[in-house]
């Protein structure tokens, strides 16, 4: 071998590949904690200690990273300079229709401005379109380099939601005089819960949330909610203000507990006249009803809804972080 074979085959790689979870796995970890480590809630620190923990399991690790390609949370590029990664994206099924989560955009701050964030999503997008899909994403409403760099990859913004909170420690608040009527919401009612929530959130406005598509198993009462909830650790309530006529629904309030969880969270539904009114009530009805959870209540709520933020802040909820959800649809088949 000639000494300039030699040398070359000891050159150091550099530039973007796809993820390898045996090499890669522990320092995408580091990264994404240096990136992110202040937004970070609870959940996102747990998935950055699993990674560490999956990145020292040694054979186990070899093999899903052999089964890399029949694991499709695993894929993802990552960028490296020197012996280090210094940028990554990660692409993870959605979960419904032919979509593609992408997260973990990051770059290590010292090559930022150099153009590697817009090379690692090339080669995702790229990686998506092959198998005819669409990817989504979330970006932070007032990160307007992101932004800017997603619209100009092709994606266009669906909509803004703020994650709203309140304190386990707070006082429900005190009973409000003459309220209508609210029920449990039955099966039968499955159909004008569904279209409400296909006017209020539709899919071409972000649906019902992140990855929760508007759709009509995701507003459908469920049978036997307690069995359920006793057998799978999760339920999700409906409660509703019938409309006037009694045929249809005003407003209703989705409420999700799981066993032993950190938080309830919820969804408010309310037709845009009625806001202001039904939403107040609902909050009522909602804090005083699980008074004795002693966790904290959460909802993500669409940001350009001003009036139910508003109600939200007198019941002493307080904003978290404002996420944009944007979309990008595959060439042709918008």
């Amino acid at each position: 071998m000639s000494a300039t074979g030699l040398v070359s085959a000891q050159q150091p790689f550099h530039g973007l590949r796809p993820v390898n979870l045996r090499r890669d796995l522990g320092e995408i970890a580091d990264l994404i904690e240096l990136c992110f480590g202040p937004t970070l809630d609870s959940s996102g620190r747990s998935a950055i200690q699993e990674m560490r923990i999956v990145s020292r399991s040694g054979p186990i690790l070899w093999l899903v990273n052999r089964l890399g390609h029949a694991i499709p949370f695993m894929r993802g590029f990552v960028w490296i300079e020197g012996d280090g990664v210094v940028g990554n994206v990660s692409i993870t099924p959605a979960g419904f229709g032919q979509g593609w989560v992408i997260a973990n955009v990051a770059v290590h701050p010292t090559y930022r401005r150099r153009g590697i964030a817009r090379q690692l999503m090339q080669a995702s997008l790229a990686q998506i379109m092959q198998q005819g899909a669409f990817a989504t994403l979330q970006v932070d409403a007032d990160n307007d380099h992101a932004r800017r760099l997603y619209e100009t990859l092709g994606f266009r913004s669906e909509r803004t939601f703020t994650r709203w909170r309140r304190s386990s420690h707070l006082r429900p608040p005190e009973p409000l005089p003459d309220l209508p009527p609210i029920r449990r919401a039955t099966r039968g009612q499955a159909e004008a819960l569904y279209t409400l929530a296909q006017r209020v959130r539709p899919n071409l406005r972000g649906g019902l949330g992140w990855l929760r598509p508007t759709e009509p198993a995701a507003v459908r009462p469920s049978r036997l909610a307690g069995l359920r909830y006793f057998l799978s650790g999760r339920r999700r309530d409906f409660w509703i203000v019938p409309a006037g006529d009694e045929t249809g629904i005003d407003a209703a309030l989705a409420v999700e507990q799981r066993m032993g969880g950190m938080v309830t969270a919820f969804d408010l539904l309310v037709e845009r006249e009625r806001r202001g009114d039904l939403d107040t009530i609902l909050l009522n009805f909602l804090l005083r009803r699980f008074e004795g959870r002693h966790v904290p209540v959460v909802t993500d709520h669409p940001a350009d809804d001003d009036t139910t933020g508003g109600v939200l802040h007198d019941h002493f909820f307080r904003p978290e972080r404002t996420l944009v959800h944007m979309v990008w649809p595959v060439p042709g088949k918008e």
